[in-house]
């Protein structure tokens, strides 16, 4: 029987695959807490940068003749990671826990269930970044009191579930233990549905009201400068639970069109006053109605 990989994050050697923003960050934040640290990262500049910088002990270009590691971390775009997950099995031959980063996870869970058993898969999502991508902009404090969502499969087996949990409490985030199909509602509506607004809402303000750009647009619209190539795959397997997030904020929106064009004051003040008071309630963390 081949070894199972450690049951301590510290006992574990960690492979990144992807050192960008979120896996530059993941390497920093991991360092002195696992065994060794390694990376593979085609970008030539990237990889030079890690080293130098010490990001981790050592980059590959590519998934082949990797030494034996015990976790494997996809950090790349959505469509990468389900990529990457059809081309592990040719790569990688020992136990091996597989976790991702990935902002969606019923495909990437969906593609999971099709690797080999030497695979142990589970799906992972940080609730953070920045919308400034790369290496250069790595930061470890991102994850710090922020959510990160665990999403196991029906193979995933206690190990890797606590070995993934370790990993989370590590870089200061707050697990939170979900399917897939909750996952990729909830982030929706929070994450996907926003980016969107910020990017109508950036599209719909006349250019020559810029020299009035303040704060509270700023805070608004500073989703829209996410670049397209993270959010593209995001948006397309994540479509029917965007859309129907989409369709409830389009309900409120005309509600409030209709209230504020009818001249509705009264109720008009009263929906704002329950909109703040929800965020209010939705910041603490109540999920009572």
């Amino acid at each position: 029987m081949k070894a199972q990989p450690p049951s301590l994050l510290s006992d574990c050697q960690i492979l990144i695959v992807g050192l960008g923003l979120m896996g530059g960050s993941l390497a920093l934040s991991l360092q002195g807490k696992c065994k060794s640290l390694l990376g593979v990262e085609i970008n030539e500049k990237v990889s030079k940068f890690a080293v130098e910088n010490k990001f981790v002990n050592e980059v590959y270009t590519d998934l082949q003749a990797l030494p034996p590691v015990d976790l494997v971390i996809l950090a790349i775009p959505v469509g990468a990671i389900i990529q990457a997950l059809s081309d592990l099995g040719n790569c990688i031959t020992q136990p091996v826990v597989v976790m991702d980063t990935g902002s969606t996870k019923q495909a990437i869970c969906q593609a999971m269930e099709n690797l080999d058993e030497q695979f142990d898969p589970i799906g992972g999502h940080p609730m953070c970044g920045k919308e400034r991508l790369g290496i250069q902009n790595a930061d470890p404090t991102i994850f710090c009191d922020a959510p990160f969502a665990m999403v196991p499969l029906e193979r995933t087996s206690e190990r890797a579930k606590n070995l993934v949990s370790q990993l989370v409490h590590e870089i200061g985030s707050k697990g939170i233990w979900l399917d897939a199909l909750t996952h990729d509602r909830w982030v929706a509506a929070v994450s996907h549905v926003p980016y969107l607004l910020a990017s109508a809402l950036t599209l719909g303000t006349p250019l020559e009201s810029s020299m009035l750009i303040g704060s509270g647009f700023r805070s608004s619209a500073r989703l829209a400068a996410t670049p397209t190539s993270m959010m593209a795959d995001v948006l397309m397997t994540n479509r029917d639970p965007i859309l129907h997030s989409m369709e409830k904020v389009e309900d409120e929106w005309h509600l409030l069109y209709k209230m504020l064009a009818d001249h509705q004051d009264g109720a008009l003040i009263e929906y704002l006053d329950q909109a703040a008071l929800r965020l209010n309630s939705m910041l603490k963390g109540d999920t009572k109605e």
